[in-house]
């Protein structure tokens, strides 16, 4: 039986660190969901869901809130689904790392969900939103919060370099602008942003 080099085992520890680390992440990821799903849903059945439609700040302010369920995350805003392509997240405040590993995240300084404005939310394309691939105009993707349920259309989508931040600026309309990096099948740092923008349905 040969005996393996020095070399040929480092290698081989090494491989095994890395689908030990990437296993890790695939359930701290899962396990977050799952847990933050089921305080997300206990919170927002004890809320009820008010009257949907975009509200001003102020309302939002006010409106009284059951107190989070055990081992809820105070960060969290929501879930983020799109039934024809079958995205189903929780949102979780924030576009960090350690945000985007678990959650998709909302985009500090935009719009919060049930507020006049841009609402953007990013996530990885090899994760939550690996389905926008795809998505089409006139897709349906709902926003639920303890204080509403939100349901926008697509209107479009495109693809633009990571400096053009025009795509996050403030509008006067109820617009929620989701963002991913693209090619979706890139290997590595992807060159591009691949932007998905839509408009609050009528109600």
């Amino acid at each position: 039986m040969k005996r393996l080099s020095r070399g040929e085992i480092a290698f081989s520890l090494i491989g095994v660190s890395l689908v030990g680390w990437a296993l890790a992440a695939v359930v701290t990821t899962h396990v977050y969901q799952a847990r933050q799903g089921r305080a997300f849903s206990d919170m927002e059945r004890r809320a009820g869901a008010p009257a949907p439609g975009p509200q001003p700040s102020a309302v939002l302010a006010n409106f009284a809130l059951p107190a989070p369920a055990r081992g809820a995350d105070p960060l969290v805003l929501g879930r983020i689904e799109i039934p024809r392509i079958g995205v189903s997240a929780i949102v979780r405040e924030g576009d960090d790392d350690a945000t985007l590993a678990v959650a998709v995240g909302h985009i500090p300084g935009t719009a919060r969900p049930g507020e006049r404005g841009n609402m953007a939310l990013a996530g990885h394309r090899d994760s939550f939103f690996r389905a926008l691939r795809l998505i089409k105009v006139q897709d349906t993707i709902r926003i639920r919060t303890a204080r509403g349920r939100y349901e926008y259309r697509v209107d479009s989508t495109e693809v633009v370099k990571p400096g053009e931040t025009r795509v996050l600026g403030p509008t006067g309309d109820a617009v929620l602008t989701l963002v991913t990096c693209y090619p979706f099948g890139w290997v590595g740092a992807a060159p591009d942003r691949f932007i998905v923008r839509a408009r609050l349905s009528p109600q």
